[in-house]
């Protein structure tokens, strides 16, 4: 049986897309490969300050609740903004719209969530208890911001199939 899973990979980028304060601000939205692709991948726009990663990497785990199987994946964004260095208020501003950005969109995935406006595809996700923790201001050059991360504790099917095995 063929299981079709949530793609929060691709839920985040596009909240990231449609955000009027990401758009405003000329945030770019893409995919990182965990925290040490950060800085490469900023290197890569140049004419860019603003960004949005979502990290296509995932910690996960498979457990049972005693009554079914479930896959947990922690899935992880990036909100980073350009500040001028050397000047604190820059950096101030640039880690407030950060900050205003993450609730942004964290309001609007419980809106998403309690609406089923995908369905029952986000009633997984566990938007009452979402990690976040900002970068120092010289973490990356130039650049602030934070990151979250949001469990999604989904059901999966370990049901053995004989037939996709070889005779031993």
């Amino acid at each position: 049986m063929e299981q079709t899973q949530f793609d929060a990979l691709e839920y985040f980028a596009e909240l990231g897309k449609k955000n009027k304060l990401a758009k405003r601000n000329g945030f770019v939205v893409d995919f990182c490969s965990g925290p040490d692709a950060l800085a490469p991948m900023m290197a890569g726009y140049r004419d860019a300050q603003n960004f949005i990663f979502v990290d296509d990497t995932t910690s996960g785990n498979t457990f049972s609740n005693k009554v079914g199987w479930f896959d947990r994946n922690v899935y992880c964004v990036h909100i980073l903004a350009g500040y001028e260095h050397g000047n604190a208020e820059s950096y101030k501003q640039a880690l407030r719209m950060c900050r205003k950005l993450f609730r942004q969109i964290l309001s609007r995935v419980i809106k998403d969530k309690e609406s089923y406006k995908y369905g029952n595809k986000l009633m997984y996700l566990n938007t009452g208890n979402v990690y976040s923790n900002e970068y120092g201001r010289y973490s990356f050059n130039g650049c602030t911001g934070l990151f979250f991360q949001i469990q999604n504790d989904e059901p999966t099917d370990l049901v053995f199939d004989p037939d996709e095995w070889e005779e031993e």
